[in-house]
C-alpha cells in the first residue's frame, strides 16, 4: 500500500487502489464486488 499511497500523491482526482477486489463503477456510483484489499485516496480540497 506504500507505493500506492505514493502514487494517488500525484493525483488530482480521487483513486483507488485494489488488490485482489473489483470495483464496478457507474452512473450510480462505486460498488465493490468482491472481496480483497482496496483503499480509496480521496484528494483533499486545497484552500
Amino acid at each position: 500500500m506504500a507505493n500506492a499511497e505514493r502514487w494517488a500523491a500525484g493525483m488530482t482526482l480521487p483513486a483507488y487502489a485494489i488488490d485482489q477486489t473489483a470495483i464496478k463503477v457507474t452512473d450510480n456510483g462505486v460498488e465493490v464486488v468482491s472481496e480483497g484489499h482496496w483503499r480509496l485516496f480521496d484528494r483533499e480540497p486545497e484552500d
